[in-house]
Parts: C-alpha cells; sequence; structure tokens
C-alpha cells in the first residue's frame, strides 16, 4: 500500500500562529480607553487632604482654605492641599469636579478628576513661564486672586506654594544664621 504524504495546515505548522492570532483578538476586542489609565475620581465632598507638619499649622487646615475649598465646590472643584515641610507653606492643587461648571471659570482640558491645567504639576518648578499656553496663564492667575482674596500669598518659588497671611513662622523654621 502507498501511503500519500500529507502536508501539515497552517495550525499544525505553527502553533504559535493560532497564539497571535488569539492575542490580536483579544487586543481588538479590549476598549480603547483600557489602555489609558483613568485618573483618580475627585468627590466633591472630602476631596480636601492635609499633611499635618511643622509650619502649616499643627491644630489642622484653617478655616481659610476650608472656605476656598466651598467656594470651589460651588465652581464644580476641588481643594487638594498638603504642608510643604522645608518651607512651611501650603502645596495648593485644584481638581475639577464638574468639568461644565469649571469651564466658566478655568481653562484648558478640564475632565473630570483631573487637575486644572497650571502648566506643569505642583513640585515642579519651570525655569520660565513664557512658553506656556494663555489658558495656563489665565489659570494660575485666576489660582493667585482666588487665594488672595482667602489671605494666602503666592510665594515666589511656584505657583503651587501659599503661606497664609498673618501666621508668623515657628522658632524652629528661622535659619540661625540670619538671626
Amino acid at each position: 500500500m502507498h501511503t500519500i504524504p500529507r502536508t501539515p495546515t497552517a495550525a499544525h505548522r505553527s502553533p504559535w500562529l493560532s497564539l497571535a492570532a488569539a492575542a490580536l483578538l483579544a487586543a481588538c476586542v479590549q476598549s480603547p480607553q483600557a489602555a489609558v489609565p483613568q485618573p483618580a475620581a475627585a468627590a466633591p465632598s472630602g476631596a480636601t487632604s492635609v499633611v499635618h507638619e511643622r509650619g502649616c499649622g499643627a491644630t489642622g487646615q484653617p478655616a481659610t482654605l476650608r472656605s476656598v475649598e466651598d467656594g470651589l465646590k460651588a465652581q464644580g472643584m476641588a481643594l487638594k492641599t498638603r504642608c510643604h515641610a522645608q518651607t512651611g507653606a501650603w502645596v495648593v492643587q485644584v481638581v475639577v469636579v464638574d468639568g461644565l461648571r469649571a469651564s466658566k471659570v478655568v481653562r484648558g482640558p478640564l475632565a473630570d478628576g483631573a487637575e486644572v491645567d497650571m502648566g506643569t504639576p505642583s513640585g515642579v518648578v519651570a525655569a520660565t513661564t513664557q512658553n506656556f499656553s494663555p489658558d495656563v496663564h489665565h489659570n494660575r492667575q485666576w489660582l493667585r486672586t482666588l487665594m488672595a482674596r482667602h489671605q494666602f500669598d503666592n510665594l515666589p518659588d511656584a505657583w503651587w506654594h501659599y503661606a497664609q497671611r498673618g501666621v508668623p513662622a515657628q522658632a524652629g523654621d528661622t535659619d540661625l544664621a540670619a538671626r
């Protein structure tokens, strides 16, 4: 008897081909948004966070910051704050909660849960602000005005550093050479 040699099918020729096809199919079925990490959702209540350290008021968040937060809630935004240990100043971030309401006050991308566009994230100091968009300049000026209305001064080193007016520096915050 004579046997006829069979040619292997495509699936038998390369087991990796079927595996690659399955992976490609799974990637196509996956939602495109699944590849993009979702920002942390900002809740209108409790969005303010405070880290208690020396210089920022060990007794807690000042009432003036709470009044800033209340004003922002009405505008569709939330306030995130923490104390900067080296300077004793507040690090301030504004988060969009309702993009439609926030668009009446600030400019730029306003996705719910995202921070208001200030050109750089808080903690990053830019060498120059000349290359920033008009939206960024508007948002920074808006934040300076908002914080000044509530007795906070923008420190010269960064857009996100604010010190409360009339709060004396603690003795440990003063450099001995400056005395």
